[in-house]
């Protein structure tokens, strides 16, 4: 648990019992980190009774009342909240039910300690791997809730495949943020232009990336460095270049061929997803290799595919699209008055 949790949660508390017996707390919120949270969230609210949106992110709140989003600024005493993060101290009372989502598939980062989910009354995972890993950490509230954030994609229908013979490869590149100790920009980023010509490339990258890096990408013509998310553009590409990032999970989801980095060991890789990437990917060490995988891929874009099934069977409970209604079912368990 974080120390801003032990040292606000006597003031939290006490302003939360005394606005209690003014007004009995009844507020369900949804509290917003990044907008990627929306992405994860809003295929829930739709089979719920409309929530408030909080967030104590600057960026976030400019972000959300630019898309036109409904969203208040932080403290806030609710009777409930609902968030796509383990940040419980953003709500430092055990009097304020607490429902976790996951904003990423699976975990391709270390667990975080069961510790800081022992506040949450429901925390939900994406697959029943996600969470039998999340037992073994002695987090004992889990339960499966899917990934709504794939919803509007799916099922993937084999209609989705386009012809590329009249056009550029489309290859989206990915990163998770370079202090990570798991991030391959530094392999491809500098190499770039000299695929343009011959591919359209996108490129999205983790938004704790480093400035220098985003800045590069932004000054590189004939590159669409993408802003919001990732996932149109992952349905449109016919392959995705990635790391150690969850964005992986939704390339597989996707039915997308990938080509991954081979990185050496840092203390938040988990060695299971060094073995899946072994099994669904072309694994590449530097660039020399890059563009001979590439055109592997495209000459046989069927290649991976049984391995990617197996793949998604651990990332995720299930491909059907109905993730967002399973997800509102089990908090409505909880919170039944949030039934539409």
């Amino acid at each position: 648990m974080v120390l801003s949790y032990y040292l606000l949660k006597p003031f939290y508390s006490l302003a939360w019992r005394v606005l209690n017996l003014f007004r009995k707390r009844q507020e369900t919120l949804f509290y917003c980190h990044t907008p990627v949270d929306m992405e994860n969230w809003l295929p829930v609210q739709k089979y719920l009774r409309p929530l408030r949106v909080v967030t104590d992110k600057a960026d976030t709140y400019k972000a959300l009342k630019q898309n036109g989003t409904q969203v208040s600024r932080l403290p806030a005493f609710p009777k409930a909240v609902i968030m796509c993060r383990v940040a419980s101290h953003k709500f430092p009372s055990h009097k304020v039910l607490k429902i976790g989502m996951t904003h990423g598939a699976y975990h391709f980062k270390r667990m975080t300690s069961a510790q800081n989910f022992q506040p949450f009354s429901l925390f939900l995972f994406t697959s029943q791997r996600d969470l039998e890993n999340a037992k073994k950490n002695g987090v004992t509230m889990g339960k499966i809730g899917g990934f709504p954030k794939l919803d509007p994609y799916l099922p993937v229908k084999h209609t989705d495949v386009e012809d590329i013979t009249n056009r550029k490869a489309r290859i989206l590149f990915t990163a998770t943020y370079d202090k990570s100790g798991m991030s391959a920009i530094q392999h491809w980023l500098p190499h770039l232009l000299e695929l343009t010509d011959k591919y359209e490339i996108y490129v999205s990258v983790h938004p704790w990336t480093s400035k220098a890096y985003i800045d590069a990408l932004k000054a590189m013509p004939k590159v669409h460095y993408i802003l919001g998310s990732p996932l149109p553009y992952i349905h449109k590409a016919d392959l995705c270049v990635v790391d150690r990032s969850s964005i992986i999970a939704e390339c597989t989801a996707l039915g997308k061929p990938l080509i991954s980095w081979i990185l050496p060991d840092s203390p938040r890789m988990v060695p299971e997803i060094t073995e899946i990437l072994a099994k669904i990917s072309i694994r590449i060490k530097d660039f020399s290799q890059l563009i001979p995988a590439i055109e592997k891929i495209l000459a046989e874009p069927g290649i991976f595919g049984p391995e990617r099934i197996w793949a998604n069977a651990i990332f995720f409970d299930s491909l059907d699209g109905k993730a967002g209604l399973r997800t509102a079912q089990a908090i409505t368990k909880l919170l039944p008055e949030l039934k539409l």
